[in-house]
């Protein structure tokens, strides 16, 4: 089962010119690619089409709703290609919300072989100011696991440093990187393959911008943390109890934790009310810490604290 990378963003944010340079990664062959356009007449297919031999073209709809249904049928179709693809890409419309997409994906879709592996949201470093007005954009940031700043080469230090703390005040769980001309400028992730590795060991420093204007948005980013071991059962209660509390207002949820009695890194990943748990690298000399990230509308930060902080191993639950 091949998985599925969802590339989302705003409206000329450079989206196609990352999956064309992220093609020449691989074999031609190797990729298959889903594009959807809102038009009648698709444009980014065929910029793509030199480097992709299964190319899927969806235009007249968005497939965030109007054509959703022929998204997964088309996912399917290619989940189930021999011999499978190293990995599907989904290019989105810059028009489309991706919560109706990452719903249907993380569901399995109608045959519950689609497998989900990352969003990459796409932002204009130069634009990201005028951006951060617009709902759209800024569900398409929440949503993200990884960030890519495209036209990175065009700004100073100090404007890709706000644009950075930008999207982290609104998405504190996704990994935030530079592009030039559709090249990744971070070397420790400058292919897509490692750049998807890497958002599952770590969770980036961050850097706040001084001003607070975007901070009375419905959407919010809760960061919480614990510098150890979470109890396993007391964190699938949490999850089960407090979490759930806001179900149909949730984005993202992310986590990388580590668990009492367990070696292994726990990997938390939510589409919306959708969460799976799976397990990845072992921590070996380094000592586990466990962070959580919740990006959604009208949450209540001190319960979700009180209730994470809880679940810290050997705590007493309700304990002060």
């Amino acid at each position: 089962m091949p998985p599925i990378t969802v590339i989302t963003g705003f409206l000329g944010a450079g989206k196609t010119t990352l999956v064309h340079r992220w093609l020449a990664e691989f074999a031609r062959g190797e990729i298959a690619v889903v594009v959807n356009e809102q038009g009648d007449v698709g444009v980014d297919g065929e910029l793509l089409a030199d480097r992709v031999k299964t190319l899927v073209e969806i235009t007249g709809g968005c497939v965030c709703c109007s054509t959703q249904g022929e998204l997964v049928r088309a996912l399917e179709k290619l989940a189930s290609h021999s011999p499978p693809f190293v990995r599907i890409l989904v290019e989105t419309s810059g028009a489309a919300s991706p919560i109706g997409v990452l719903r249907a994906l993380a569901a399995g879709g109608g045959t519950g072989t689609l497998s989900l592996d990352g969003v990459v949201t796409v932002v204009d470093a130069t634009r990201v100011e005028q951006l951060a007005e617009h709902d759209l954009a800024i569900e398409q940031i929440g949503c993200a696991d990884v960030v890519v700043l495209s036209r990175a080469d065009s700004c100073d230090a100090e404007t890709l440093a706000r644009a950075r703390g930008i999207v982290a005040c609104q998405n504190g769980a996704a990994l935030v990187v530079g592009a030039a001309r559709g090249q990744l400028t971070d070397p420790d992730s400058s292919t897509l393959e490692a750049l998807l590795a890497r958002r599952h060991t770590e969770f980036p420093k961050r850097e706040w911008p001084t001003s607070s204007s975007h901070a009375g948005r419905p959407y919010e980013s809760v960061s919480l943390a614990i510098e150890g071991s979470v109890d396993g059962e007391r964190f699938a209660d949490y999850m089960e109890t407090e979490l759930a509390r806001f179900s149909g207002r949730l984005f993202r949820t992310k986590g990388i934790l580590g668990v009492d009695g367990m070696d292994q890194r726990m990997i938390v990943q939510g589409v919306a009310d959708l969460v799976e748990i799976t397990f990845g690298a072992p921590w070996g000399a380094v000592a586990p810490t466990s962070r959580l990230v919740i990006v959604g509308f009208g949450l209540d930060r001190k319960a979700l604290a009180k209730g994470f902080a809880e679940c810290v191993a050997g705590a007493i639950p309700g304990g002060k």
